[in-house]
């Protein structure tokens, strides 16, 4: 499939404009205990998806936790990076529903703003690893974009060029080829040799692929990633890598690039006449490159035109297809047809880049309206969240299985990422696919899933319809077991739970107005709290290295009480004291320092 799809990938970058369906700030963490500081000998896994809203003032949590050793007791998001323990950022405990997560919180604008940058991470804490027993890193779903200024100043040795070149590369995740396409003006002659190099600023390196699709000043065409190094995107987000090139009066090189991570929400999009409201014939192009701060309230738009001679280049508010009010005027950069500015944006305008609704406008002499335009598309997906159970297999199977699910769809609907975790089972997993079907119709399996335990993670290419009917809820996943040959648990790939059991419930047994007394206490504890139920469960008393000191067994009642805790003959030291609801595999936290 991947070879018959390269005009396609071409017009993602070259053809500009946004899909009709908007796209999605989303993370995902995978929870394992290796990531813990210091790491925890487990085989409890996790899966934790966060959609923010439109004004990103919300975030729905889906996920489910696997083989967990101990009743959970704590679960929250934290700022660090991979090998770094942070403060808390968000409590999830409200979204806990046994080992599932399913919910609305209210987060804080610093959420994002670590998140974005890899420095945010979920860790879940349980009665048997009360400091953590898995934790996971999250991830931006977006596609990748890297951007290539080109200089004659760059080459080693200078080649006091004044030619000029301007782009990036492209890579959609799930994809097995990556886009290249660069603008350059004022060689000195005819293009003899452009290429991709390894190698940092102010050396050469080796060359790694040459580029072959040229057509006068315009660079682009498709590279297949097993050309290229393994560890390529990662090396190239480092600035690893540059492109040179190469002319008959420079054969050393005449202008020269370090390519650049632009960032997880970013644009890197065309300029061209084929956008404007109404559309007329232009020989004018260009590319722009818009990259945010770190505090998300400015951006810095760079903006290339060639062929044509710009009376201004402007920022508008307007979807694809209709002409909207001026925002910005983007200021002459010391080059001829560059252009840059850093501006303000406010919540409204952060949420129009979020879907798409900011583009680029060249206004000239023979068309003051706009010769040429650039919808600011930018790098986010289309995302889903979503749980898998017997109830929406066809007909219902009784199974004890559970399954969620993480879905993304780059928004020109080429390619598919997805991870699903699932648990009890009734057999082991024979396959798995993504299927076409409405919820209630068996359909036809189209791209199969990895039977891997307990957690599948995967990319596929898919046909342009296929993306549609996803954001329509037409597609779904189904887990098939040798006892359950037809499928034991299915989930339609939605924004939302299906599952009856989860579905639209607040989280039972819920505890609250907690009061624990004396602190420092002697030989007793006094707890009182309010439950929204009766339950039976266990009070535990741990010491700071998590082993229980005093476990008892209680009657909850629905209502408030109090309950006398028995603590006699306990070493000094401190303690953690938590509410264990054994039949949930959950607990709650009491009082996190109790000093005796």
């Amino acid at each position: 499939m991947k070879k018959t799809i390269y005009p396609l990938l071409l017009a993602c970058v070259l053809a500009g404009g946004v899909s009709a369906q908007l796209p999605h700030l989303v993370f995902h963490a995978e929870l394992v205990g290796a990531e813990q500081i210091p790491a925890v000998s487990t085989n409890a896994r996790g899966l934790i998806t966060l959609i923010y809203s439109p004004d990103r003032s919300k975030v729905t949590v889906t996920g489910l936790l696997v083989g967990m050793e101990g009743a959970v007791n704590s679960i929250a998001l934290h700022i660090g990076k991979t090998g770094e323990v942070g403060a808390v950022l968000v409590d999830l405990m409200p979204v806990l529903h046994g080992p599932r997560l399913y919910g609305e919180v209210d987060v804080p604008p610093a959420l994002l703003q670590n998140l974005l940058p890899d420095r945010a991470y979920a860790s879940v804490g349980t009665s048997a690893h009360p400091g953590g027993e898995i934790r996971g890193q999250f991830i931006c779903e977006t596609d990748l974009d890297y951007r290539t200024i080109l200089q004659g100043s760059e080459v080693v040795p200078s080649s006091n060029s004044n030619a000029f070149g301007f782009g990036g590369l492209h890579f959609p995740t799930g994809s097995d080829d990556l886009v290249y396409a660069f603008l350059v003006d004022g060689l000195s002659s005819p293009i003899t040799e452009a290429a991709l190099y390894l190698g940092n600023p102010g050396d050469n390196g080796t060359q790694v692929y040459l580029f072959t699709s040229i057509f006068q000043n315009f660079i682009q065409g498709v590279v297949d990633m097993d050309d290229l190094p393994a560890n390529f995107l990662r090396d190239a987000r480092e600035g690893k890598y540059y492109v040179l090139v190469r002319t008959a009066d420079f054969p050393n090189g005449e202008i020269r690039g370090q390519v650049g991570f632009l960032g997880y929400f970013t644009s890197f999009a065309p300029v061209n006449a084929s956008q404007v409201v109404p559309m007329a014939p232009s020989a004018g192009f260009g590319f722009s490159h818009n990259i945010l701060n770190q505090t998300l309230d400015s951006m810095i738009s760079t903006v290339y035109i060639s062929t044509i001679s710009p009376l201004a280049v402007e920022i508008r508010l307007g979807a694809a297809g209709t002409n909207g009010p001026l925002l910005e005027t983007l200021e002459p950069a010391g080059l001829p047809g560059l252009y840059r500015k850093t501006w303000h944006l406010d919540t409204d305008l952060m949420t129009a880049l979020v879907e798409g609704r900011l583009y680029v406008n060249v206004p000239t002499t023979a068309r003051p309206d706009g010769e040429i335009r650039g919808q600011l598309k930018n790098s986010l997906r289309k995302a889903y969240a979503f749980d898998l159970c017997g109830d929406q297999v066809v007909p219902q199977v009784n199974t004890n299985g559970i399954g969620v699910a993480m879905a993304s769809v780059d928004q020109v609907n080429c390619y598919l990422n997805y991870k699903v975790i699932y648990d009890r089972m009734s057999s082991d997993l024979v396959d798995a696919f993504v299927c076409q079907g409405n919820p209630g119709i068996n359909g036809p399996a189209l791209y199969p899933l990895p039977p891997m335990k307990p957690l599948i993670p995967g990319a596929t290419a898919i046909e342009t319809a296929h993306g549609v009917s996803i954001e329509l809820g037409e597609m779904y996943m189904i887990l098939r077991t040798a006892d359950h040959p037809d499928g034991e648990i299915r989930g339609q790939i939605r924004r939302g739970f299906s599952c009856p059991d989860v579905s639209g419930v607040k989280r039972p047994g819920q505890i609250r107005d907690i009061a624990v007394s004396p602190t420092p206490f002697t030989d007793h504890l006094n707890i009182q709290f309010s439950s929204d139920r009766s339950f039976q469960g266990r009070l535990i008393l741990h010491d700071m290295l998590g082993a229980p000191a005093v476990v008892r067994t209680v009657d909850i009642i629905a209502g408030s009480q109090t309950l006398n805790f028995p603590a006699a003959g306990l070493l000094p030291g401190v303690y953690t004291l938590n509410l264990e609801i054994p039949r949930e595999g959950r607990s709650v936290l009491l009082k996190r320092v109790i000093r005796h």
